[in-house]
């Protein structure tokens, strides 16, 4: 059964990973999204102005729609269809066999399990969705920035929660060219790692706000 802080926590919302499965042992699987591998050193003001470039460029996506792709931390490669409005909304569908359906109504963050029959939710505040959501990003300031590395047309920014809310380090990657998300890599303390891509994605599309909304089976 799947916990759902420890669903979001590890692949930032988007999850279908077994509770807890240690691959710490195990070789590492390669992600349908990756970072730059490498890169030559940035200057401070270089990294300062990908920082706010980056920042920008999200800030400015006040919707957006398409596919994910996603390599849990077992290995297990999930596919579904995501809906994203600014501020604090977005809402995951995962394609069968799972059974999960992830939305975020500004508040709070729901994972429902349909053959379960069961919703949990969480403050979004306390999952990295929060990083992703808000309507004036500043990564600099909201975030501890671990990393930013630019190569071979992509950039990578890796993020750390400040409050210490949230468990492991978030992994942006991008284009270098049009700062557009591309996907992105969780690793928990545990050194598991999630990764999703983000395919035929659609901007400015006007969204159904009943999208954004999940009742409990109870409710229905």
């Amino acid at each position: 059964m799947m916990n759902l802080l420890t669903t979001l926590g590890a692949i930032t919302a988007i999850a279908t990973a077994p509770l807890a499965v240690s691959l710490q042992d195990a070789a590492p699987a390669a992600p349908p999204v990756t970072a730059p591998a490498a890169a030559s050193a940035l200057t401070a003001s270089e990294r300062s102005a990908i920082l706010k470039s980056v920042s920008q460029a999200m800030t400015d996506v006040k919707t957006a729609r398409g596919k994910f792709e996603q390599l849990a931390p077992d290995y297990s490669v999930s596919t579904g269809s995501f809906a994203l409005s600014r501020p604090g909304r977005v809402r995951f569908d995962y394609d069968d066999p799972t059974p999960i359906l992830i939305v975020s109504n500004g508040a709070t963050v729901a994972m429902q399990d349909s053959e379960l029959e069961t919703t949990d939710r969480v403050p979004l505040s306390s999952t990295p969705l929060s990083l992703l959501l808000d309507d004036s990003l500043d990564f600099e300031n909201e975030a501890q920035v671990l990393d930013v590395v630019r190569a071979n047309g992509r950039i990578g920014v890796t993020l750390k929660d400040r409050s210490g809310e949230m468990d492991g380090t978030l992994t942006l990657v991008l284009s270098d060219v049009t700062k557009e998300l591309l996907g992105w890599r969780t690793e928990d303390s545990g050194g598991n790692i999630t990764s999703v891509q983000l395919v035929d994605v659609e901007y400015g599309k006007k969204l159904n706000p009943r999208l954004f909304i999940l009742k409990d089976f109870d409710d229905e």
